[in-house]
């Protein structure tokens, strides 16, 4: 037996106002040249802390030709899943997370925000289903009641070529006591959908990632002090290597459900960081502070958070940075909530630098 949700419709809705809101802030963004804010000097990295229920990364085969199931993996309690897969199997496919119940008791399943886009732009899908899944993860929603054996499907239609991507977060307790309960997730690409997709064979993995990992957010505080003038943090560096410039606790290890080995998600895709952003300001005067983004490790379109803002950037390569916000702080400075992740489809690290300037 299976709960099917489709989504296509709602998730073209949000596509067409998070890319209408994406064109508008488009118009209005300024985008400069990276050596404009050089020298900059590295802030002291804060040491992150893993919170958050378990995340699953769905992103290989990333391309896929054929139908067929992309990772599978039992999970309990609270978790997250991000998936960002191209549909390249030459006709219309239907990209979906399907979630069971393989217990012998009813199990509530909830959800705490859902982002779902397809674009033929993979970036571009990236960014408005994160956006999409930012703007409503505070809401908690009840999906279904799963019987045993009961599937729930969440569920996009990518045409040939597009990209599928999407970022969700559930819960499931068990009907009876309220406690947490154990489901099985497949994501899977179907032309119709399937009776159990426990029955879904797994495609073979390429070169991307798909795994489980122990935590879906980074929590931490930054500190930006005026008397540092420019100054920059890195934010999903590479997790290890020459390109690694990777904050304390940033990345953890996860496993592959499939083969059973271990992966890293270089870049944390899926992962929000909750940064509390401090600014000290060591003037006797009130000072400009100008935040922006560059993506010093590609290019792409990037979602932040910044205090009750939702912001989108235009495309952005490594040659230039996207001011994203600018504000000014009295001489007791100012404390900001900033919240981020690296879309899907975009390369990371995301580079912010920090300005400050007189207030004249």
């Amino acid at each position: 037996m299976k709960k099917s949700k489709l989504l296509l419709h709602i998730g073209l809705l949000g596509t067409l106002l998070v890319a209408e809101s994406a064109t508008a802030l488009a118009d209005e963004t300024e985008l400069v040249p990276i050596e404009s804010l050089k020298p900059a000097v590295p802030m002291v990295k804060p040491d992150l802390m893993g919170t958050g229920g378990s995340l699953i990364l769905s992103d290989s085969p990333e391309s896929p030709k054929t139908e067929g199931a992309y990772y599978r993996d039992s999970v309990t309690g609270s978790f997250r899943v991000f998936w960002h897969h191209q549909n390249m199997t030459g006709g219309p496919l239907t990209v979906a997370v399907a979630v069971t119940n393989e217990s012998d008791e009813p199990v509530m399943l909830f959800s705490e925000g859902i982002g779902l886009a397809t674009d033929y732009y993979p970036d571009v899908a990236g960014q408005m289903a994160l956006a999409d899944f930012m703007g409503n993860h505070a809401a908690q929603k009840k999906e279904a009641i799963l019987q045993p054996g009961e599937s729930y499907f969440l569920t996009t239609l990518a045409e040939d070529t597009y990209t599928a991507s999407g970022i969700a977060n559930f819960t499931a307790y068990t009907q009876h006591g309220h406690r947490d309960a154990t489901v099985t997730v497949t994501t899977l690409g179907y032309k119709e959908q399937p009776v159990n997709p426990l029955d879904v064979p797994i495609l073979t993995k390429d070169m991307h990632v798909r795994g489980t990992f122990p935590h879906a957010d980074r929590t931490g505080t930054l500190e930006y002090n005026t008397s540092s003038s420019n100054s920059l943090i890195r934010i999903s560096s590479a997790a290890t290597g020459q390109w690694s410039d990777s904050m304390p606790g940033e990345y953890e290890e996860g496993w592959n459900a499939i083969d059973g080995g271990t992966v890293i998600n270089n870049g944390n895709y899926g992962v929000m960081y909750h940064l509390s952003v401090a600014i000290n300001n060591e003037e006797a005067a009130k000072r400009i502070i100008s935040v922006y983004d560059n993506p010093s490790g590609g290019a792409g379109h990037y979602v932040i958070g910044w205090g009750k803002d939702l912001l989108q950037s235009p495309y952005v390569d490594y040659h230039n940075a996207w001011k994203f916000t600018e504000f000014t702080v009295n001489k007791k400075g100012k404390t900001v909530s900033a919240e981020l992740s690296l879309t899907g489809g975009a390369a990371g690290p995301q580079t912010l630098y920090f300005t400050n300037r007189a207030v004249k």
